[in-house]
């Protein structure tokens, strides 16, 4: 391993916590969306449950907090999507599209999808396999983006508005237990920000990993707290997530 590729994939993670999500460091340009992810998997643990499948899960970030709540938990990703996670993760993946999952019906108590469904080339179609796939009065837990940058490129393709999730609920005859929203206007500016400054650097890797990293790692914790700072103005319309508890009826 060269000296890059060290500080890349061994040095920044030890110094943002990439590693510990979503129990990420200050220093993290996400830092605000995974304090805001951790706080909605927190408020959901009493309802999560029984057979739990979680879809999309990469490297399970959610895991810890919810294992000793269920009798079984089972990881469901794409191996050609994540390929890195399924030869690196101690996760025993079953590897399957969430629009044909190998399950029969009423199999689920729990269904946990956290940032997926804006990557799905047919959404409705996946809601549709959840649906099948989840007991009556089983459990969804749904996190989607909704004012956010571009992410997890070519696989980017939807956004979701508040109204719009509270359509699709009464459509698939979900009952809304629960609604967050992940931040506000502080977490909305400045997690798009820290992600701007990392990729305008980032195109100058050795810039990024040798003079430019402590600024980085400066400027993120900076940007991190302005941004807890202005989501006490809890203004409703500029929230990044949305994140949802839902009842299957």
């Amino acid at each position: 391993m060269n000296i890059m590729d060290f500080i890349s994939f061994k040095l920044l993670p030890k110094l943002t916590g990439e590693n510990k999500k979503p129990n990420v460091y200050i220093t993290h340009l996400n830092y605000l969306n995974w304090f805001q992810l951790k706080k909605s998997i927190k408020k959901s643990t009493p309802y999560i449950k029984g057979k739990c499948i979680d879809i999309g899960s990469g490297n399970s970030p959610y895991k810890k907090y919810i294992i000793n709540n269920v009798d079984e938990y089972i990881c469901v990703d794409k191996s050609n999507v994540h390929q890195h996670l399924f030869s690196n993760s101690k996760e025993k993946f079953i590897d399957a599209d969430i629009k044909n999952l190998p399950f029969e019906n009423n199999s689920f108590d729990t269904v946990i999808l956290t940032q997926v469904l804006e990557h799905i080339d047919e959404p409705f179609k996946a809601l549709s396999e959840i649906k099948r796939v989840l007991k009556k009065d089983g459990i969804l837990i749904l996190s989607v983006p909704f004012i956010y940058q571009a992410h997890a490129i070519p696989y980017d393709y939807f956004r979701f508005s508040e109204y719009g999730l509270k359509k699709i609920c009464q459509d698939y005859n979900f009952h809304i237990l629960e609604f967050h929203r992940q931040g506000y206007l502080g977490t909305t500016i400045f997690s798009i920000l820290n992600g701007a400054i990392w990729n305008l650097i980032s195109r100058k890797k050795y810039l990024r990993n040798t003079i430019a990293l402590p600024f980085l790692l400066l400027i993120f914790s900076l940007n991190n707290i302005l941004g807890l700072l202005l989501d006490k103005i809890e203004l409703k319309e500029y929230s990044p997530n949305f994140w949802l508890i839902l009842k299957s009826n």
